[in-house]
């Protein structure tokens, strides 16, 4: 039967490294991060903080949307604590935060978010000046009310402008027309002729159809476009004269209405009741629209809008404001398929006929705390696989004590038989050959070993223990 010692020099190499693989490859392996991003448009002033919580989990550099339940925002402003906000992240990692600032918003803006005790985010987020009124946009829609460009002719002057600013197809739009003379001056009751491709001009298809400017030389027609290229041709004439489109006489515009491809459709008739909500709906399969409400003070309240399918072949969906109207000051709703309002079909409408006194503005990234916690996931999986090394380490000092035991034992055996052989009696019952006192002190001399191996071999069994019990703590 083997002894504990012999025993332990076998089954220890097994288990330490057993035990260290199952450290390296669970607690030791990285995880998937989960970290928060802060997107808005916050302006120096405003009245609220609206920010789009973005849930993200990270691995490998691959990133997925996280749903992130019971999260909490908070945030001050120049030190002065603002009303916090709870809520989760949808399926698609969304969530919409709003958070009252009734002294207006003051640098620095610290926003902080918690989950369950843990801070997975605390930076502070830039503030922009107030907008300037003449300031452009990358967005079509709202601020974008300027006369189309296109291809004029004759002695009357045509200026053609979407009333919104931007069309989706199939929904109808009003387009207006006005009607000058080379002088800018306007021609009232200026008759006007209206034919389109690609677009339906209310009963009578593409046309033509037959307009007439009021005192203000301004006319209006709905166009309903049917295809994302759109080409109109107008023809005017001045009251009296030979019709629209007889040569020589009037003038005549022809260019492409801007019709953007993938946009949802804002119902203008859910605006005008008394309690306006915004309806939407878009002519694709969309889960989801993003929407972001705003005007001179930046971005005032945002919202994800479920949509569904409708009898009508559309995806619509309603979002029922609060109290019953858009907030103050609020100027235009942007509407994007996308969180980030960076695809091609996202459109700023108007929320009132009044033109925005200021350009709409995308949604920023503010803040990024998947990096950071990219980072404690490293830290993490590092402390993991440090204590599987330590495991290994005291193995292999624990391995190397026990084979030295191993050496001290065999050693004694042989000092015992040499003692027989050469002046004893052997295991056989024999007498050994004597030899002098001196000559067997330096035989048994070199098999002897020192003792302080086994306290030694003891100390290693101990650390290795810890190491164990440290290398298993990390399984949580």
């Amino acid at each position: 039967m083997r002894s504990m010692p012999d025993a332990a020099t076998y089954v220890l190499p097994a288990l330490s490294i057993g035990l260290a693989a199952l450290v390296f490859l669970g607690p030791g392996a990285q995880r998937m991060a989960t970290g928060v991003r802060v997107w808005g448009a916050p302006v120096a002033g405003s009245e609220a903080l609206a920010l789009r919580i973005e849930g993200v989990r990270r691995l490998h550099g691959a990133d997925d949307p996280a749903a992130l339940p019971e999260i909490e925002v908070s945030a001050t402003s120049a030190g002065a604590p603002l009303a916090g906000w709870s809520g989760s992240t949808g399926k698609d990692g969304i969530g919409e935060a709003l958070l009252r600032a009734g002294g207006g918003l003051k640098a620095p803006v610290v926003v902080r978010i918690l989950r369950g005790g843990d801070a997975l985010l605390e930076q502070e987020v830039p503030l922009s000046p107030p907008l300037p009124t003449a300031d452009a946009s990358a967005l079509p829609g709202a601020a974008d009310a300027s006369p189309l460009p296109g291809a004029a002719q004759g002695e009357l002057r045509l200026r053609v402008t979407v009333a919104r600013g931007a069309m989706a197809a199939p929904f109808p739009e009003p387009v207006r027309v006005t009607v000058e003379t080379e002088d800018g001056a306007p021609v009232p009751g200026a008759r006007v002729e209206a034919s389109a491709v690609g677009a339906d001009l209310g009963e009578q298809g593409s046309g033509p159809a037959q307009i007439t400017a009021d005192a203000r030389g301004a006319a209006e027609l709905t166009i309903r476009p049917l295809a994302h290229n759109v080409e109109l041709t107008l023809r005017a004439a001045r009251p009296g004269s030979a019709p629209p489109g007889a040569r020589g006489a009037g003038g005549a515009w022809e260019g492409r209405l801007p019709v953007i491809p993938g946009a949802i459709w804002l119902d203008p008739a859910g605006l005008a009741g008394e309690r306006p909500e915004l309806r939407l709906t878009s002519p694709a399969p969309k889960p989801h629209a993003y929407v972001s409400i705003g005007g001179a003070h930046g971005r005032l309240l945002g919202a994800v809008v479920p949509l569904a399918a409708d009898g009508g072949g559309f995806f619509s969906g309603t979002l029922a404001l609060p109290d019953g109207q858009p907030p103050g000051a609020a100027g235009w709703a942007v509407v994007a398929s996308d969180p980030y309002e960076r695809g091609a079909g996202t459109v700023a409408w108007p929320l009132s006929p009044a033109a925005s006194p200021v350009a709409p503005r995308r949604v920023a990234l503010l803040a990024d705390g998947v990096p950071a916690a990219e980072a404690r996931e490293r830290a993490r999986a590092s402390r993991a696989r440090r204590a599987g090394l330590l495991v290994l380490g005291a193995a292999g000092v624990a391995e190397m004590l026990l084979l030295a035991l191993r050496a001290r034992t065999a050693r004694r055996r042989l000092a015992a038989h040499l003692a027989a052989a050469s002046g004893g009696e052997g295991e056989d019952g024999t007498d050994g050959a004597p030899l002098s006192r001196e000559d067997r002190g330096r035989l048994l001399a070199t098999v002897r070993a020192e003792p302080i191996l086994s306290v030694l071999a003891l100390a290693a069994l101990v650390g290795l223990s810890f190491a164990a019990v440290a290398a298993l703590a990390t399984f949580r």
